[in-house]
């Protein structure tokens, strides 16, 4: 049985606001999926949040436009104009956990799922300040002493890439930004971003699938933090 891995957001009255809304959106309800137990369903391996203006209109409204292949759909009303003129990240953000965790909740009345899970995401998302901070691809150094990590960190507006190192002990040496883009569907990044290599043991190289974009880092500790060897160039 398919377990359900992804949350989305549709607006199917208006596919160019549902544009700007699902990538508004998109940090918290990637939070939310990663955060989900297994739950299994016998067809779907997501569930489709339609969110609409009046739920009487769902009966008149075209199915194609709030179907999505493998995904469960359900309906909450929502004031989008409303959610796109929220003045801040962070009110956009409790606003989209809030749709969610409606939408979820419905879903589990038709699967019978107990809604303690969904409600302790719901909390979890908030106590980490709506934070919505990843690994995208690690690897150890040939002398398996440090640890690369490209860190990605999803917000409304942008996901932020960084390139961290850390020791084997789990300290991190430093962590540095290396781009943002702008489209918020993580899906992109996993997609076109996938080579990382140590060429020494103090050398480590990320690249794109293409090798067109490679940046580079070279570092090296020195006795005291303050001295660190910090090189980090785009080839």
């Amino acid at each position: 049985m398919p377990i359900i891995k992804d949350i989305q957001l549709l607006v199917p009255e208006d596919r160019d606001t549902n544009r700007i809304f699902f990538h508004q959106t998109r940090s918290i309800s990637f939070l939310y999926s990663r955060l989900l137990p297994n739950l299994k369903i016998k067809e779907d391996k997501g569930i489709l949040i339609n969110c609409v203006s009046n739920l009487s209109k769902i009966d008149s409204m075209d199915g194609d436009l709030y179907t999505m292949f493998n995904y469960f759909s359900v309906f909450v009303k929502v004031d989008v104009n409303k959610f796109l003129c929220l003045s801040s990240d962070l009110q956009k953000k409790q606003s989209a956990l809030d749709i969610i965790q409606e939408g979820m909740e419905k879903a589990a009345d038709v699967f019978d799922w107990d809604k303690n899970i969904f409600r302790g995401i719901y909390k979890k998302i908030q106590n980490l300040n709506f934070q919505n901070t990843y690994t995208l691809m690690k690897k150890s150094s040939p002398n398996r002493y440090y640890v690369c990590n490209i860190i990605c960190d999803q917000g409304v507006f942008q996901i932020d890439v960084y390139m961290e190192i850390k020791k084997k002990n789990g300290s991190i040496i430093k962590r540095e930004k290396i781009f943002s883009v702008s489209n918020t569907y993580e899906q992109y990044i996993f997609e076109d971003w996938g080579t990382l290599s140590w060429k020494q043991n103090h050398k480590v190289e990320f690249a794109d699938k293409d090798h067109k974009e490679i940046f580079q880092l070279t570092f090296l500790e020195k006795e005291s933090p303050e001295n660190l060897l910090w090189k980090l160039v785009k080839r």
